[in-house]
């Protein structure tokens, strides 16, 4: 089991942390998220101004606090289709990002969790 480790904001007193900024009740969900995901193996956790890339070997998902929850851009080698996904974007000729948005707790279900799995695994 890993455990997630954390870089520090770019700027003081967390201005510079997008998660920092984000509604306390998604906040909480990211928390959820980070431990859901930390089961995987190590997670390092990049924190930036506007996002949150979280890496094992390399970036497997970039976490966007918005208003409405948190959106999520998970890396994949195919396209993901389910009524929960936004857009599928492919970044490169074997790569895809896929957008889901959360907003509860709930939404981190098995669905959700395999398409991470897959994501770690595959940029382990």
């Amino acid at each position: 089991m890993g455990a997630a480790k954390s870089r520090a904001p770019r700027t003081p007193e967390g201005r510079g942390d997008a998660i920092a900024r984000a509604d306390p009740a998604h906040q909480d969900v990211y928390s959820r998220l980070l431990k859901a995901v930390g089961r995987f193996g190590p997670v390092l956790e990049e924190r930036g101004d506007r996002s949150v890339l979280l890496r094992s070997r390399a970036g497997f998902v970039g976490v966007h606090p918005k208003r409405e929850g948190l959106d999520l851009q998970i890396v994949t080698d195919h396209v993901v289709r389910a009524a929960r996904v936004s857009k599928v974007d492919r970044v490169s000729a074997s790569r895809f990002h896929v957008h889901v948005r959360i907003a509860s707790p709930a939404d981190i279900d098995a669905q959700l969790l395999g398409w991470l799995r897959e994501a770690y695994d595959l940029m382990a």
